[in-house]
């Protein structure tokens, strides 16, 4: 066990070590490398007429999200001001965990009828609406679980 006192900071520190000046540097490597790949990909696939536009357009539209991923991997949680050392611990989690069994077993319930209406009734509809409509039913049913869970322990 080591003893020495971890200094938490607002923007933390990596995992490989160094401070936060080491993690946000790396992070906006890693960002900048895949809002490349991304516009490099988007010029190569798509049909642009301006090829160096679309570039910049993209990396500049994808960094924010790229490099707060790069952040998200690299952190050291135990050195976040404010964060949890134990955040499966906390009541939020047991309540996300119970919400999440309770809208897994409400989709397979609504899939089932929804799946044997279609098929004794015969109608059709397009996949990408189908799944739309099950995404977007997990969703909600998911926020309601939640917030009913967290109003009742109020």
């Amino acid at each position: 066990m080591n003893d020495r006192t971890i200094a938490r900071s607002r923007w933390g520190q990596a995992r490989f070590g160094g401070g936060s000046a080491t993690l946000l540097s790396a992070s906006l490597a890693i960002g900048v490398l895949i809002s490349a790949g991304l516009g490099g990909l988007f010029v190569l696939l798509g049909d642009v007429g301006r090829p160096t536009l679309a570039f910049a357009v993209v990396v500049v539209g994808t960094l924010p999200v790229s490099a707060t991923l790069g952040w998200v991997v690299l952190v050291d949680r135990s050195t976040l001001a404010g964060a949890l050392d134990k955040p499966d611990d906390s009541i939020e989690s047991a309540w996300y965990q119970k919400a999440t069994s309770g809208a897994f077993g409400d989709i397979l319930v609504v899939g089932g009828l929804g799946a044997a209406g279609f098929s004794f009734t015969g109608l059709e509809a397009p996949i990408g609406w189908i799944l739309s409509a099950v995404v977007l039913f997990a969703m909600l049913d998911f926020a309601a679980r939640y917030l009913w869970l967290k109003k009742s322990a109020a």
